[in-house]
């Protein structure tokens, strides 16, 4: 069975600057990998707060990236 391992990454669209790659999990299937990344972006683009995310144009990237023998 394929697993996929969530990789996401913050971005400022100010600066152009992203921090490093973050790896957030193995999940079973894509599907739950995909909600996964979509939750933990909102969740994050809510720890950040709306006054940083606007100042700094900051989005959220995700990704889902196939793992063999996980």
């Amino acid at each position: 069975m394929i697993k996929f391992m969530l990789v996401m990454k913050v971005c400022s669209a100010l600066t152009g600057n992203c921090l490093p790659e973050h790896n957030a999990g193995v999940h079973n299937s894509w599907y739950e990998c995909a909600i996964a990344g979509s939750l933990n972006t909102i969740s994050a683009m809510q720890e950040i707060g709306e006054v940083e995310i606007n100042d700094r144009k900051i989005f959220i990237t995700f990704k889902c990236s196939p793992v063999s023998g996980a």
